[in-house]
């Protein structure tokens, strides 16, 4: 009744003839006569034409003209809208909308026009809700578009549905496939904010540098020269000490002056290591 009802767009409930009316208060029940009985056939017929037509332009590739038809066959089935029907026809309305929507759906996909294709998959979907095409055309709609986490969860949905035209040799694929993308682009993110953290905390070490420089007044002098003179020839254990006795700093502002000093060393070393090799791999004039 709930999805009649929203395909409708009406509030209805079923009568005992099988009919389907709105819902009307009480005392309007009373004295009202029941509503004239629309014939829904002939909106089907139309529907059902226009819907073949559109088959006929998918399968010469007028993939825009098509979708014009398949929109006219739903402009035709809205006319149904709050209007008083029989229920096996109100069923048949939803049916053939559904189909009509999954094949603009499939045009869309055709197309690569892919945010349309979801729209129109999702109206389909909408309406039947085990409908096996939509969710393989929207699945490969959220693919393209890179929302592979939509895209495997329309694929999983398809597989409980049991896979609809896909084998189960496809269709197991096509899952370790969007679970493989799903783990590349979580890995990137990942590494981007590993470089992000990167970033920050040599930024925070440069400034943390120039405060313990600034503080023992040392912007002018050879501290960090002979600091770094320590650090090349292996006094690795003893420097953070030498550093605090030898310009009298705190233990503290004498570690963080090493640590920028040690890393410009490594940022040095590793310069020359890529240099060493771009030279090595440069091929030879003739």
């Amino acid at each position: 009744q709930d999805v009649l009802a929203r395909a409708l767009h009406a509030v209805v409930s079923p009568s005992s003839s099988g009919l389907v009316r709105p819902r009307m208060a009480p005392a309007e029940e009373a004295e009202e006569e029941f509503p004239k009985v629309i014939d829904g056939e002939p909106l089907i017929k139309a529907a059902t034409a226009l819907k073949e037509q559109g088959n006929a332009k998918v399968k010469a590739k007028a993939y825009s003209e098509a979708v014009a038809l398949y929109e006219r066959g739903i402009a035709i089935l809205d006319k149904a809208d709050g209007q008083t029907m029989l229920r096996t026809e109100v069923e048949e309305m939803i049916a053939l909308k559904a189909i009509l929507y999954g094949n603009i759906a499939q045009c869309m996909v055709s197309q690569e026009l892919w945010r349309r294709a979801i729209e129109a998959a999702t109206s389909c979907l909408g309406l039947d809700a085990t409908n096996g095409k939509a969710l393989h055309r929207r699945s490969l709609a959220y693919e393209s578009l890179r929302k592979y986490k939509q895209a495997l969860d329309d694929t999983l949905a398809l597989h409980k549905l049991g896979g609809g035209s896909l084998s189960t040799e496809a269709l197991e694929q096509r899952i370790e496939m969007l679970t493989t993308k799903i783990q590349a682009v979580d890995a990137e993110k990942a590494a981007e904010s590993s470089e992000d953290e990167c970033g920050t905390d040599m930024i925070k070490m440069k400034e943390r540098f120039d405060e313990v420089i600034e503080k023992y007044d040392l912007r002018d002098g050879d501290a960090a020269a002979e600091v770094a003179d320590w650090l090349v020839s292996g006094e690795w254990a003893m420097t953070t000490k030498r550093v605090a006795q030898r310009w009298k700093m705190d233990y503290e502002d004498a570690e963080d002056f090493i640590k920028w000093i040690a890393k410009g060393l490594e940022f040095k070393a590793q310069q020359a290591e890529s240099a060493g090799m771009a030279a090595a791999q440069s091929p030879a004039l003739g």
